[in-house]
Formats: C-alpha cells, structure tokens, sequence
C-alpha cells in the first residue's frame, strides 16, 4: 500500500490552525466524512480517542499521526493538515505539532495502517523534507514534496538491483564456499560490478536470493560442487564451474558474465538428461553426488558418533547402568529416570548408524534426480538391513538414474497427468524397479540379515596408509584430494575403524596453526596485513576449518605448502601409531573428550604444528637469504 496512491489534493488542508487536540482531530475527521472515506464520523472519532488514551500519537519533530482501524472506515485513506502556528497534542518531544497525518483503515485491514505509519514515519525523520512540508502553498506542492522523497528512495532501490548473482557451495560448506564468496565480492567490487553472493554453507543458506534479485540480474554464476536449487534461474544466463574456479578465476567469471556469454537453459531434469554425459565429465559427476550425499549427513554423524562414545563409556564405566535400562527398555521394570535417559542414549546410538546410511543414499539420489529418487533410495535403504557404506552408494547412484530415466519416459506422457507423475508414478514405479533389481544382485538375502562385519587391518599398513592420508589432508586443501581423503574417514567410522577419521581431522587442523604458530614466532616472515590474522589462523584450526591457510599454502609452494604436506602426513602416521580414534567427522578441539586417548590426540596436533612451524622457518628464511 502505497502513500502515493492514498493523498489526494482534496484531503490536504494548509494554513488552518486549531485551539486544541481534540478541535484538531475534528477538523481531520470531518475532511475524511467529506472525501467519502468514513461513513460515521461519531463511531470513528471513538476509536481515534481510544487509540490517543493508549498513548500520543504526537511521535516528535512537529509531526503527528493519529490513527485508527473501525468498521466506519470504507476503504483505507489518508489526510493531511498543517498548522505552522502549532497544537499542544502531547507530543513525545513536548513540542507542538503543526503537521497532522490522520489515517484511517476498516477493522478487517490488517497491518494496512502500520504500512501506512511505516513508510510515513521513514520520510519525516527527515527534518529537511518536514520543513519544505510545512511551508507549502498548495496541496499539489505537498504531495510532490512528499511523493519526490519517495521516488528518491525507489530509485536508491533500483540502484540497488544487481548485475550479477552468484551461488557458491562445496560439499562440507566451511572453507571453499566462503572463499570463493569473497573472492568473487571482493573482485567485483574493483570492477565495479554489483553483485550478491548467496552461500550454501555448512550452517545452512546465507544472504539468500530472492526472485527480484535474480529477475534484474545479467547472468547468474554458479561456482559449487554440490547440488544446487536451479529451478529458479530458468531461462537465465548461467555459468555453471567448480567452486575452486570462483576462489581463483573471480575476475574471468565476472567478466564472462556482465559480457553476456553465460549459457541460457531451462533447467528441468528431463532436458538435462540428454546432454548429462555430453557436457559433463562423468567422474567429475559422479564425485560431485556423491559428496553432497556426504556433505548433508555430516550433522547425522556427529550425533551418531558422540552418542555412540558415551554408550561405550557407560557400557564400561557403569554396566550396571546400561543393564537397567535395557531392563526398562523391555518393559520389565519401570527403571529410574536415569536409565531412561541412559535407554534414549543407547537407542539413537544403535540406530543411527542404519538411518544415516539410508540418509547418505537418499541425498546422492536426491542430487542425480530430486525429491522422487531420495524416497526412493531412502526406502530401499530400510529393507537392506544392515547393508555397507558400499552398498548405500550404490543403492544411491542406482536410485537417482533409476528415477532420472523414468522421467526421460514420463516426460512423452500428456500433460493433463502431469500432476501424478512426481507423487505417484515416479515413487511406485521406481521402488518396484529398485526390487527387482536388488533380487537380481541377489541383495534379497539382506533382508533382516546379520550385522555387517568388521574388516581388520594390519597395523604396520594401517600406519603407512593413515601416514598417506594425512597427507592428502593437505595436498590440495579443500580439493578432490583432500575431499577423498575425508571421505575415506568418514565411511571407516560406518566400518568402526575411528582412527582413520581422527587421523583425518588433526592432520586437517595442523596447517593453520602451524602458519599462525610461525606467525607469532617470526612475524618479519609475512606481510603486516597477513600478521593481523594469526590468531583468527590457529583458532580455525583449532576448529578443524582449513580455510585460513589455503591462500598462504597456494601463494609460497615450498615454504608453507611442503612443510603442511609433511606435518599433516606425520600427524597421521602419529594418530594412527597413539590408537586415537572418533565415530563422528568433524569438531575439532572442541571434541576432545569423545576422542579415543585424547592426550596423545593432543601431543600428536602440538608436536607435529611445532614441526611444520620449524620447516615453515628454515624454509623462509632461507628463501629470503
């Protein structure tokens, strides 16, 4: 509801002045009898009343808006009078009001009037717009005074309109999805292109995109390596890369965009489907699901994995505790409040590793075909009870093709059964073809079947193996290496090997503290504006966010990357030789009490950042000589 569309010049009185408050208020309503806008002036001259006893509508400045909402009223309106000589109305600053704005609104008109008091109150905080007000000589002057400074503002808002939106998303949501926002903000910013980045971060969707935002955009520049919502941008120019590209090819990406050169395409499933391996490298594909199924069931396993280490400490610390809540649990005996609690901590424990394993197949199927396939996947993960990480994938990836081929059919079907394809037809049909496909594979004898077993691993290649992995923590930082490496953590917390993950996260956590170590010890090493961040540095480390060090990695190879790649591969070799071990990924320092011989976790993350502090040092001051 617009001010514009309310003032009219015959609801507009100047130069009139009244003895009192209520001659005031008479004179405003007997104006909104004669424009036809109130229908009983003694019913809504109550309501203002009763309105004014709740407290002044005299907000200050020499301006006042009594207001009322009643059944008198015929539609909303508005009506002005001003009086330069001034009316005691008990205004909040105790001076006299000369300018009245009296609105009127039915009962039924909702939040029209606090619409109206809105956009009012934002133009006469304006004290320059409330004296040009107060000083015109004809109600036409008036409402062009007050409808300029509006338009003012709508053209601010214009202003505001963006040329280019973006999207940025990585698979685990902390370091590659803020830093390829920030490098595209930062670089558009010396180009002089306005733009707004939307993050698909760990911590949900931030500085989201609203319709208008991507209506009035150029093109739209989608830097992410998970699953994100396209439907919106349909029919817009889109130019669709890996997120590394948004960090390290900002000014290209912006330059593409603005120039035009982003491809237009409707982003239905069924059109994608036909040029799905044509355009697409099919590994990149492939990683790509399969890290958005494992980026959306990271928060699932941090439960699962703290629970899970809260029931073995019981389990071992106080059995009888566990007894009676498995007593409780059966129905035998009412128990005490604690067992109870105790049975609710064991119960999502031995759960949640069945759930998080259907979950982890519903959300690769949902990233290949949407919302059908992720049922789908989701109830074929029920009946294979028990089933493997292994499985799981595979059930994932089957589900989603199964569901994107069957829309590739659906779509030659009329369009007046349109409706009942993504509801019914996709679902049933596709959980039938999913039975027959699993009793073909022979997964049929999985029904209900035995627990999975437990592989066991030689402890010398267990050693060498995590001494790799660590490693590949900081090859490529945040890359297809280190994605792969964190991703064959989390799948051994599935198969009980906690030592793989805990080795994965303090050989993740190493390089930030480390350089912010070397920071603190040799700042002359750095330049003054890279100093001011060692603390931010090792904190997010701390927090197991690598994000800090990346830029220093990538900008001295030799004397930041290579000490990182050998601290981080020592860590892992130490983690592995201690037997520290998690079931949940991530947490950093802040989980130390539900890691496996916590002392040695620390010993190994202090002495291996001191080392790699040691070979950033000899390093760079060896560069430098």
């Amino acid at each position: 509801m617009n001010i514009r569309d309310l003032l009219k010049e015959d609801s507009i009185i100047l130069n009139q002045h009244s003895q009192t408050k209520e001659e005031a208020i008479d004179k405003l309503i007997d104006l909104h009898y004669q424009c036809g806008h109130i229908n009983n002036k003694e019913e809504y001259k109550k309501a203002i009343l009763a309105r004014e006893s709740l407290s002044s509508t005299g907000v200050g400045n020499m301006i006042a808006i009594p207001h009322a909402q009643d059944n008198s009223v015929n539609y909303p309106s508005l009506v002005v009078m001003v009086d330069k000589e001034g009316v005691d109305f008990d205004s909040l600053d105790q001076k006299t009001a000369k300018i009245f704005f009296m609105i009127a609104v039915n009962k039924d008109g909702g939040t029209q009037h606090l619409e109206i008091l809105a956009q009012l109150s934002q133009i006469l905080m304006d004290e320059k717009t409330v004296e040009k007000l107060l000083n015109v000589t004809t109600p036409l002057e008036f409402i062009q005074i007050l409808t300029a400074d509006m338009q003012e503002e709508k053209e601010q808002e214009n202003d505001n309109y963006y040329d280019v939106v973006a999207v940025t998303a990585c698979p685990t949501g902390i370091a590659h999805t803020y830093m390829a926002a920030k490098a595209l903000e930062d670089t558009a910013k010396q180009l002089g292109i306005r733009i707004k980045v939307e993050t698909n971060g760990a911590s949900g969707v931030k500085n989201k995109l609203t319709d208008e935002d991507i209506l009035n955009a150029k093109c739209v520049i989608v830097a992410a390596d998970k699953k994100v919502e396209m439907k919106r941008f349909s029919k817009k120019p889109i130019i669709k890369v890996p997120v590394a590209k948004g960090i390290h090819e900002a000014k290209e990406l912006l330059e593409k965009a603005i120039s035009g050169e982003g491809v237009k395409e409707t982003v239905e499933s069924t059109k994608k489907f036909s040029k799905f391996f044509k355009n697409n490298n099919p590994l990149v594909i492939i990683y790509r699901h399969f890290m958005n199924g494992i980026s959306q069931i990271i928060p699932l396993l941090m439960i699962y994995g703290i629970f899970t280490f809260i029931t073995i400490f019981i389990n071992d610390k106080f059995p009888d505790l566990l007894i009676n809540s498995q007593v409780v649990y059966e129905g035998v005996a009412p128990g005490v409040s604690l067992s109870e609690f105790v049975r609710i901590i064991v119960s999502i424990s031995s759960i949640g590793n069945l759930f998080i394993l259907c979950l982890l197949s519903a959300y690769i199927a949902d990233s290949i075909s949407d919302r059908p396939a992720f049922y789908v996947a989701f109830i074929t993960g029920l009946t294979l009870f028990n089933m493997s990480f292994i499985e799981s994938v595979i059930v994932g990836f089957v589900a989603g093709y199964v569901i994107l081929l069957l829309k590739k059919l659906f779509s030659f079907l009329p369009e007046v059964i349109e409706s009942i394809i993504p509801n019914l037809l996709l679902p049933i049909i596709g959980t039938f073809i999913m039975c027959g496909i699993y009793l073909i594979l022979g997964f049929s004898s999985r029904y209900y079947g035995v627990a999975q077993t437990v592989p066991e691993i030689n402890p010398i290649l267990l050693i060498g193996g995590c001494t790799i992995l660590g490693a590949m923590m900081s090859i490529d930082m945040g890359g297809p290496v280190n994605k792969i490496a964190y991703s064959i953590g989390i799948a051994s917390i599935f198969y009980k090997h906690g030592e793989i993950m805990s080795l994965v996260m303090v050989a993740g956590m190493i390089p930030p503290i480390m350089i912010g170590l070397s920071m603190l010890t040799s700042s002359n090493l750095y330049q003054d504006d890279e100093v001011k961040g060692k603390w931010h540095c090792m904190i997010k480390g701390l927090c197991f966010v690598s994000e800090e060090a990346i830029p220093f990695m990538r900008k001295d190879r030799k004397g930041i990357h290579l000490p990182c790649i050998i601290a981080s591969a020592l860590a892992g070799g130490l983690s592995a030789y201690f037997g520290c071990s998690q079931l949940f990924p991530h947490g950093g320092i802040f989980t130390i009490f539900f890691i496996n011989n916590p002392l040695f976790f620390v010993i190994t993350l202090l002495s291996c950042s001191l080392i790699g502090m040691s070979l950033i040092l000899i390093l760079k001051k060896k560069a430098l000589n």
